[in-house]
């Protein structure tokens, strides 16, 4: 799970359950959803955006099963949702207002640093002063998805001290993006390449000729199936993947193909990569792999016999 990668106050789950969260309030308020409403788990797919593994994962933290193949939401989140609902509807009269301050303020701040390429703290520190009065308004009525990586780097969740978490420049940006209609989103992209059959070949030296594993993306890396060895690995391919091509004595970049795997696989979950761009990148790490292994086999020298 994301846990493992950050061992902080505020992990990648943490962060993806605070976004979940406003996914549902978003979701009630969209639909007019009463927070006791029952549901089947398509309708929490596609009303809440929960992704394959957030039913693996996160679902028992939102959704209690109230009858066969129908769940609502336990009576903590019901209470954290209406709250957020009637914070929402104590400031949505005022939300417009706010956003024309911000833009006409941070808005024209944030232009003039990306004109002179330069931060100027002191401006930033007296912009904050005039905005402050109505970043709740703007927090509680545009309920914004925060980035991730926002929330794990800040080492915060904007409910724990909304004040507090704004009072930096890219926090501020992703409010402006929001106003202008380019904030984060949720959504199902990447479902629809997990647990699809694709190829992996790689040339061995020992044997003479291409191996093809199959591999899958699962919701927590990838699964490997071949002649040799078959099973789980990371989303760097540490795992099945790495014993299988140590095992046929493969040589290759490691530290860059972990990159490769994990980027590719991070890509593939947060994009609506279809299976074709997905093999053809999975075909572009195997041929880099081929080449290397190759490579060394020619150029080393035949009376050395290391690799």
């Amino acid at each position: 799970m994301d846990d493992e990668e950050y061992w902080g106050k505020v992990s990648l789950s943490d962060a993806r359950k605070r976004n979940l969260l406003f996914s549902i309030v978003k979701g009630n308020l969209l639909n007019s959803f009463s927070v006791t409403n029952e549901y089947n788990i398509k309708e929490i797919k596609e009303c809440f955006y929960f992704k394959k593994k957030d039913i693996a994962y996160y679902f028992d933290c939102f959704f209690i099963e109230k009858k066969p193949g129908k769940y609502c939401l336990t009576q903590d989140v019901q209470k954290e949702v209406t709250n957020i609902i009637d914070e929402h509807n104590e400031v949505r009269d005022k939300t417009e207002d706010a956003k024309m301050i911000f833009i006409k303020t941070f808005g024209r701040f944030r232009d003039e640093c990306e004109r002179h390429s330069d931060y100027n703290f002191k401006k930033f520190d007296q912009i904050y002063q005039i905005i402050q009065p109505i970043i709740l308004i703007l927090h509680w009525g545009i309920l914004p998805i925060i980035n991730k990586y926002l929330m794990v780097n800040s080492q915060s969740i904007p409910e724990d001290d909304v004040l507090k978490f704004y009072d930096h420049y890219h926090m501020l940006e992703a409010i402006l993006s929001e106003i202008n209609g380019e904030g984060e989103v949720m959504s199902l992209q990447g479902d629809n390449n997990l647990e699809q059959e694709m190829r992996f070949s790689v040339f061995s030296r020992r044997w003479g000729h291409k191996d093809n594993y199959r591999i899958k993306r699962t919701i927590d890396g990838w699964n490997v199936s071949h002649n040799s060895i078959c099973g789980d690995c990371k989303k760097n391919g540490e795992g099945a993947l790495f014993d299988n091509l140590h095992h046929d004595l493969i040589f290759f970049p490691e530290d860059g193909v972990k990159q490769a795997l994990e980027v590719l696989w991070q890509e593939a979950d947060e994009m609506e990569m279809g299976l074709e761009e997905l093999q053809d990148k999975l075909d572009q790490i195997g041929n880099w792999i081929s080449k290397v292994e190759k490579n060394l086999g020619e150029t080393q020298p035949e009376w050395v016999k290391y690799y």
